[in-house]
């Protein structure tokens, strides 16, 4: 049984690619909020990439439904 979830693996030409954008001189805090948010843009996309269209269609319509009551409500 593994403790950590599944780990992300970067695509170094993505990262060299973002990394590239940062000036010459930049702290090593910055490098790692650099790497730490594209990874968090790769599990992001992950997770929406296993939800179904059709539970995404409906989470959509009910958003919908919620904000057109509130502004009945308002109005």
């Amino acid at each position: 049984m593994t403790m950590f979830p599944e780990e992300i693996l970067l695509d170094k030409n993505q990262v060299l690619a973002s990394l590239s954008e940062l000036p010459d001189k930049v702290s090593s805090e910055d490098l790692i909020e650099r790497i730490l948010f594209i990874k968090l843009i790769e599990s992001r996309l992950r997770e929406t990439a296993e939800v179904p269209h059709e539970q995404v269609m409906q989470e959509l319509k009910a958003l919908k439904q919620k904000k057109l009551a509130e502004l009945t409500k308002k109005a």
